[in-house]
């Protein structure tokens, strides 16, 4: 959120996504894969378990060396083309990981797992439907695997979302394999994903309870929780989550949102400090407090969180926003604002958001010419939203042009008739009718 009419708005739909973390979308090596099912005895099985070593070490030229020779050793072996694809992958060399894979393939046609590990590429690549056939044929040739049939339904639901095929391949995991938290998770994703939360709450309760120290399902549940309005119970499952992994960041974050959701502040503020001192990189969590903060009028203490934001993130144009808007309202520092506003448009130039922000500095600046041109730029770019087209009737107004304010604000309310602003633009209205 970058303006503040409202510091609650939008908070409970950002918990709607209560999306199962997916299985595929990983690094391209599976556990289990082929490179650890060697047969006893392989000529090449010492230089792919060294290989290995070197991948857990992160020495890619000599996990590349070590891949490279067991291929040489043994051409026929998928695991040493899945190994030289790993690491061309962690090299950002997307065409060599293709290259090795199907080397893979050719090397395996008839591997279960090598599909799933080309699966799970062309899922990464967003290529699903090509990911579909891969993971088809994984559960054709290991029909019994839980896990093929888990990478299928999770391609089915986050890639192409078919909720109903999702739920049908997440019930023949489950069957193949009734303790997988993973497999419950998927399928209350897909059962609510059409509609249908009683039994999808069922599942996510089943996987939290299949895996009561994994801090990834009782957040899951949690965000299901805070999706049907059962707040309690959500901030229950996020206090659960946060025992179990006090740098969990996302827990910290919801747990904010919800006392937000409840208006309650205070709560909301020490959830993001709490979460701002558990974590590495706790931009977001400063952010967060900033806003509840800035909209309590505590100026001081939500600049700093801005700056303690922008500091730990020097990309968070929205600090660097938010920090310009409130200089702009108290027409304090509006040399800063500006530095400010600039650096917020430069990191971001097509948020609109930005735009109008710093059309607003440059009007606390007195400076209503560039205020008028950065505010028309955010209306062309964004010409649905009352605000800017508020802020834009207030330029214009104060540069004597009557008919474009009032043309401006009456816009403004024409788009919203209850924006954060509608009563200052009716009052504006009326005393320029009376000019």
């Amino acid at each position: 959120m970058i303006h503040r009419p409202s510091i609650v708005a939008g908070i409970v739909a950002t918990l709607l996504a209560a999306q199962p973390s997916s299985g595929v979308a990983a690094p391209i090596l599976l556990p289990g894969s082929p490179m650890t099912q060697l047969p006893s005895g392989s000529p090449a099985q010492g230089k792919v378990e060294e290989g290995l070593k070197a991948l857990n070490a992160d020495d890619l030229p000599a996990a590349e060396a070590a891949f490279t020779e067991a291929a040489r050793v043994d051409p026929g072996l998928p695991a040493a083309y899945i190994g030289l694809a790993e690491v061309a992958g962690r090299q950002d060399k997307p065409a060599q990981v293709e290259y090795w894979l199907q080397k893979a393939l050719s090397a395996d046609p008839k591997g279960a797992l090598t599909q799933r590990i080309w699966g799970r590429y062309k899922f990464q690549r967003g290529q699903f439907g090509d990911a579909e056939t891969a993971f088809k044929k994984a559960v054709a040739l290991d029909p019994k695997s839980a896990d093929a049939h888990l990478n299928l339904a999770e391609n089915y639901l986050l890639g192409l979302k078919k909720p109903k095929a999702a739920e049908e391949a997440y019930r023949a995991a489950i069957a193949l394999d009734p303790g997988s938290p993973q497999g419950h998770l998927g399928l209350g994703a897909a059962l609510a994903a059409q509609g249908r939360p009683d039994l999808a709450l069922a599942e996510y309760e089943a996987a939290a309870k299949l895996a009561p120290t994994d801090p990834k399902f009782t957040h899951a549940l949690a965000r299901f929780y805070a999706s049907q309005g059962k707040f309690d119970l959500a901030l229950a499952a996020l206090q659960k989550t946060i025992t179990l992994a006090p740098d969990f960041l996302a827990a910290h974050i919801d747990r904010g949102d919800l006392y937000l959701a409840k208006n309650d502040l205070e709560q909301a503020a020490a959830a993001y400090r709490a979460g701002a001192k558990a974590v590495k990189n706790p931009a977001i969590a400063y952010f967060k407090l900033g806003t509840v903060l800035e909209g309590q009028q505590r100026w001081a203490e939500a600049e700093q969180a801005y700056l303690d934001a922008v500091k730990s993130d020097p990309m968070m144009y929205g600090a660097y926003n938010n920090l310009a808007f409130m200089a702009a309202v108290r027409k304090e520092r509006l040399d800063q604002a500006l530095v400010w506003a600039k650096k917020a448009v430069e990191l971001a130039p097509k948020v609109t958001t930005l735009q109008d922000t710093l059309g607003w500095v440059y009007r606390a600046r007195g400076e209503l010419g560039p205020a008028a041109q950065a505010l028309e730029k955010a209306v062309a770019d964004n010409p649905g939203k009352a605000s800017f087209r508020y802020h834009l009737g207030v330029v214009y107004a104060e540069q004597g042009k009557k008919k474009e304010a009032v043309a401006a604000l009456q816009k403004a309310l024409e788009l919203d008739k209850n924006f954060y602003n509608a009563a200052d633009a009716r009052k504006r209205l009326q005393q320029l009718a009376m000019k």
